[in-house]
C-alpha cells in the first residue's frame, strides 16, 4: 500500500511537471492562447497559476493519503447490498436506491466521499496531465501527425476533456467495485 501510494504520488507531481513544462514552452512567448480559465477570465499569471496548482494538488495528494492510511470502510451496514452500486448508495445515504444521488446531492457520509475523490482524482489527473503534455508539445513543436489529427477532429481539447470524463467514470467505477469485492471478502 505504501509503495503504491508513493508510486502514484510521484506519477502525479511527475505529470504535473511535465504540465507545466509543455505549456511554459509557449506561456512567456504568446500567453494568449492560454485556456486556463484562472489566466484567461480573472488574469491571473504564471505565478498564480504555479501556487493554485500547488493548492489543488496538495488536497488531492492529502484526499488520496487518506485513502490509502485513514480510510475506515464501512461494515455496519442497514443492508446487504446484491451490487457495488447498492454498497455505494449504502455507504453514502445510508439506503440502497440512492446511488445516483451522487451527481446532484452531498452524501452523508463525507468521508468515504473524500477517500473516494482522493483515488479518483489522482488517476485523472495523472491521465489528464500527460494528455495536456502531449497536446502541448506536439502544437509547440509542430508535429505534422498532430497537425493531420487537428485537422480531423477540429478542437482537440474537447478530445482531452471527452477522455479525462471517461477516465472519471471509468476509474470511478471501477473503485467501487473492488471496494464492492473487498466488501464481499470481509462478509
Amino acid at each position: 500500500m505504501k509503495l503504491k501510494f508513493a508510486l502514484f504520488t510521484f506519477l502525479l507531481l511527475f505529470a504535473r511537471g511535465c504540465d507545466f513544462y509543455s505549456t511554459s514552452l509557449w506561456f512567456f512567448d504568446n500567453p494568449t492562447g492560454e485556456t486556463n480559465p484562472l489566466y484567461r477570465f480573472f488574469g491571473i499569471g504564471w505565478t498564480g497559476l504555479i501556487i493554485a496548482n500547488i493548492i489543488i494538488v496538495g488536497l488531492v495528494v492529502y484526499a488520496f493519503y487518506y485513502f490509502y492510511f485513514r480510510y475506515k470502510r464501512p461494515t455496519n451496514l442497514s443492508k446487504e447490498p446484491s451490487n457495488y452500486k447498492e454498497l455505494a448508495s449504502l455507504q453514502y445515504y445510508n439506503s440502497t436506491d440512492k446511488f445516483y444521488q451522487i451527481l446532484y446531492k452531498t452524501p452523508k457520509n463525507k468521508k468515504v466521499l473524500f477517500a473516494h475523490i482522493g483515488y479518483v482524482l489522482t488517476i485523472v489527473i495523472i491521465i489528464g496531465s500527460f494528455l495536456a503534455t502531449i497536446h502541448n508539445l506536439s502544437q509547440y513543436y509542430g508535429f505534422e501527425f498532430y497537425n493531420q489529427y487537428r485537422e480531423i477532429v477540429r478542437r482537440p481539447l474537447f478530445v482531452i476533456y471527452g477522455l479525462m470524463l471517461l477516465a472519471l467514470i471509468l476509474t470511478y467505477r471501477q473503485l467501487l467495485k473492488s471496494e464492492y469485492k473487498k466488501y464481499k471478502n470481509i462478509s
